[in-house]
């Protein structure tokens, strides 16, 4: 191994790939890629380094610590994943003797407000990512794009970066719901079984032994809706197939689905639909 002065990031090649396009050249004007990299075998431990932008950072191999803002200190390891955010303080890198081997992605552009909103990427927490598949490759393909220098090449940068991000909100959600034990599928499987009936709420809650406020907490955190809206919109689904599929009248699906006024489950339909039941069954 070569000898590391103490300002190397690493013995080993490292590519660091600087924009190559003007900004007026981009197609994308919401999302910006900014400076990438890949740092095989990273030395390096910075301490109270403020960022200017938001930063993706997977670490393939190897392991070490990282803090935002002098918190705690969060322990990182292969398949981890982390993001660092503009204006706070970060201490990060490998032990004394230690190293990792990581990909970054420095980002930008008006598109971050709603990646934020949707828990698409968050600042502080240290999250594994081993469950997504081929992210070492699309790092890679993010680089390359970056170094060709053509316009178009850096527009497919970006979308592959929101592609990467959504794959890993999606994959380490989905894990987290599983190792708090969410209930969601199970409360979605009991709903719609009783779609052509009035649903009795606390006796669904008693079989999944989950209290009402469980269910609903539950059902709005998943869906984004409160319970009752939600399970309009399962029967409105419902009432879609079978106006698409059966020569059901209108009064007729909304008796069968247990709405007594056929006036308000159209006006119900079309609010959830964007479409009245009448041209949704003559526009097909």
């Amino acid at each position: 191994m070569p000898k590391l002065m103490d300002y190397m990031i690493s013995p080993y090649p490292i590519r660091i790939i600087d924009p190559k396009v003007e900004s007026s050249r981009l197609r994308l004007k919401s999302i910006r890629i900014g400076q990438a990299g890949h740092l095989p075998g990273r030395t390096l431990y910075r301490s109270g380094v403020v960022f200017e932008h938001w930063a993706l950072v997977y670490i393939v191999s190897g392991g070490g610590s990282y803090s935002e803002n002098g918190g705690k200190e969060q322990q990182v390891r292969e398949g981890s994943l982390f993001f660092f955010r503009p204006g706070c303080s970060y201490s990060f890198g490998p032990p004394p003797g230690g190293y990792w081997d990581e990909y970054y992605i420095n980002f930008g552009g008006s598109r971050v407000t709603e990646w934020i909103e949707t828990g698409m990427i968050a600042g502080g927490t240290v999250c594994q990512a081993n469950t997504v598949q081929g992210l070492t490759s699309l790092f890679e393909e993010v680089l390359g794009l970056m170094d060709g220098g053509a316009p178009g090449d850096a527009d497919r940068a970006a979308l592959k970066l929101e592609e990467m991000l959504l794959e890993c909100s999606l994959n380490i959600q989905g894990n987290n719901r599983i190792l708090q034990g969410d209930n969601m599928p199970h409360i979605r499987d009991a709903l719609r079984a009783c779609i052509y009936e009035e649903p009795e709420l606390p006796g669904i809650a008693a079989d999944l032994h989950i209290s009402m406020s469980t269910l609903r907490r539950t059902v709005r955190r998943s869906s984004g809706y409160p319970l009752h809206e939600y399970i309009h919109r399962l029967k409105m689904a419902e009432a879609k197939h079978l106006l698409l599929n059966t020569p059901l009248q209108v009064q007729e699906i909304a008796g069968m689905l247990h709405y007594r006024d056929p006036f308000y489950f159209s006006r119900l339909f079309k609010r959830c639909m964007g479409i009245s039941p009448q041209k949704c069954r003559n526009n097909v």
